[in-house]
């Protein structure tokens, strides 16, 4: 009924002396003792519940202890459990826990507790269990990274994990046909009746105007719905996207609704006018709901270089939405910058009623100026209160002109306010030399109540240097430096190829379980460590991945069951490679797609696209097809 590990004693080599041999028949009787009352123990570690051999339904509970080792007075410094060999579920500094996990059904023949004590030392106790019941419905992702913070985590995954995600159990399992590249994030709903059936339904629109939806677990296509005609690419500067421009921002859904609402261009080549319209589709069947579509128009009042009569209007052609739309309080936003510059144009953010489309909010980040784009693909995120924004190159005056600051945002009277903002200290040379700050977004961290910054956000521009600020004191500007926030790391992320290089990062950092990653230009993947007691990053990377991503690096998403079985997910796109990696040491990777690449072979990737991880499956747009992996 008990495994005492050969190893826990092979791992104390200090522990085999004369007190150890004494306290053996101790020990001994300690574990035929904990046999009695179905606990597993050798004498250092013991496990409680669940009883060796047993058959337990998920979610599992976990109790455990251990004591203060004979060769170590110190005592003990953290416990941890490994579900599967090399998946470390769960870590505490504590000497005991009792805990509950969702744990996918199945046999664990080697289910270990392991403690480690502060000489260096460590033991570990194994069981054999078997768990029954079924997984939880999967949570939906309506929105590009997880939520409105942008964190880019699924922290309830419960099936993908560090012993399984192997090119000997896990490849490509299907794929999908669509008409133009998917620049979009894929999103998920799962459990809905579609056709009389009810499937898990994943979501992805593309650059030739359509949406689609898919069953999600390979049962086929269940809907598609096309709109006018996309833009041809040379008329709005936009060939470096995709040869025609229709939808590239993330749609947003919601499911209370039943809706998903989706952004898109269009070119009417007979009388040369350019559209923009947001659509409310159904779910379920991909039809327009009433009052759908709505064209997005907007003007403010201001002496931008393209005003008229003091007024600046929404540009139709230069305008270009690549950020994810994001819902927030009954309100569908979208915010727009454009591509590769082209004048005249601004940071726009206009906001729609979500129950009949109505136009609620018009903001213009430069209404006295130009330019200042809000154009990175994740650059709209929420606290469920205020909207926080990233801008690009343009006037910068400290209001009502916002080029390159982060920007929180409270709606009031049809408009955007401005409740606080961050400008770095060096605004004017990265106007100057086109170091946008807001080509990706700051990530939104959760609360760390013990911090003197119990809300923080954290993110990098094309210049590569981190940005730490609290969010309830953003620091404004100060001309001399960036000491008045946070955090401030130089040249962290990205590697410059010459003096003149302006695209060092465009990711948005995922933060998990005390880790923050950064994907940048020319540049390895870097976990940071975050102290949750001081709201600050170690100014060097704990490690790296061995890839080194060229243009533009990656938007990395990371999985797990929640601080445990982590996974970082990142696409090469100039290779078209899949690649996963241990998130808590990317020094280990997983998998790639080159491992197998007749099987498992990605195709042509997408700049700035993140994939999608939900219910054991990897959701990656190209520019052809939708390619799902999972365990085979």
């Amino acid at each position: 009924m008990w495994i005492l590990e050969k190893s826990s004693i092979a791992n104390h080599s200090d522990r085999v002396d004369i007190s150890c041999v004494k306290s053996l028949t101790t020990a001994c009787m300690l574990l035929l003792t904990s046999c009695a009352f179905g606990s597993t123990s050798n004498g250092i570690v013991t496990i409680t519940a669940p009883a060796n051999g047993s058959s337990v339904a998920t979610p599992v509970t976990v109790t455990a202890n251990a004591v203060t080792p004979p060769s170590c007075s110190a005592g003990i410094s953290s416990m941890g459990i490994y579900s599967t060999p090399s998946n470390l579920l769960f870590k505490t500094s504590a000497a005991s826990f009792t805990k509950s996990f969702i744990l996918n059904p199945g046999k664990y023949t080697n289910f270990v507790v392991q403690e480690w004590d502060k000489c260096g030392g460590t033991s570990k106790v194994s069981i054999n269990i078997t768990v029954t019941g079924s997984l939880p419905t999967p949570t939906s992702v309506t929105t590009w990274g997880y939520g409105m913070q942008r964190n880019n985590v699924n922290t309830n995954e419960y099936m993908l994990t560090p012993s399984n995600v192997r090119v000997a159990t896990f490849g490509k399992l299907f794929s999908y046909s669509v008409d133009s590249y998917v620049y979009g994030q894929p999103l998920f709903v799962p459990k809905l009746v579609v056709n009389g059936s009810t499937h898990n339904v994943v979501y992805v629109a593309t650059e030739k105007n359509s949406v689609y939806a898919f069953d999600a677990d390979g049962g086929g296509q269940l809907w598609k719905r096309s709109f006018g005609s996309a833009i041809p690419c040379a008329n709005v500067h936009g060939c470096n996207v995709a040869p025609t421009i229709g939808i590239t921002a993330t749609p947003v859904i919601d499911t209370t609704l039943g809706n998903i609402y989706v952004a898109n261009r269009q070119f009417n080549s007979s009388t040369g006018i350019y559209s923009h319209t947001l659509h409310s589709l159904s779910l379920v069947t991909g039809a327009d709901n009433p009052g759908s579509p709505v064209g997005i128009t907007g003007s403010v009042a201001g002496t931008g270089y393209d005003a008229v009569n003091g007024q600046v209007k929404f540009n139709q052609q230069t305008a270009s939405d690549r950020p994810a739309l994001l819902e927030m309080n009954g309100v569908v936003y979208v915010a727009f910058g454009s591509y590769l510059d082209a004048n005249p144009y601004h940071g726009w953010i206009i906001g729609f009623s979500a129950s009949n489309l109505s136009r609620t909010i018009v903001f213009n980040a430069t209404p006295n100026g130009q330019r200042a784009g809000i154009w990175g693909p994740s650059v709209l995120a929420s606290d469920g209160t205020h909207l926080y924004t990233g801008t690009g190159n343009g006037t910068w005056d400290s209001g009502p002109d916002w080029g390159n600051s982060y920007l929180k945002l409270l709606p009031a009277n049809g408009t955007l306010s401005m409740a606080d903002f961050f400008t770095p200290f060096n605004v004017s040379t990265l106007i100057l030399q086109d170091r946008d700050l807001g080509s990706g977004m700051a990530t939104l961290l959760p609360t760390f109540s013990s911090s003197p910054f119990p809300h923080i956000m954290i993110g990098a521009g094309k210049e590569g240097r981190i940005y730490v600020v609290s969010r309830d004191n953003m620091g404004h500007f100060n001309s001399a430096c960036d000491c008045q926030i946070v955090q401030s790391i130089a040249n962290a992320v990205g590697v410059a190829t010459n003096t003149t290089d302006l695209t060092r990062n465009y990711s948005t950092p995922p933060y998990w379980n005390g880790n923050v990653y950064f994907s940048g230009t020319n540049d390895t993947i870097k976990r940071f460590h975050l102290s949750t007691a001081t709201s600050k990053l170690t100014t060097t990377p704990s490690d790296t991945s061995a890839t080194t991503y060229a243009f533009p690096g990656s938007n990395p998403v990371v999985s797990g069951n929640g601080n445990g079985s982590g996974i970082l997910w990142a696409i090469e796109q100039g290779a078209g490679v899949l690649r996963a990696y241990d998130a808590t040491k990317l020094t280990t990777e997983l998998y790639n797609t080159t491992q197998n690449a007749a099987r498992d072979a990605l195709g042509s990737a997408i700049k700035f696209a993140p994939p999608l991880v939900v219910n054991g499956k990897v959701y990656v747009g190209t520019r052809t097809q939708l390619v799902v992996y999972g365990n085979r």
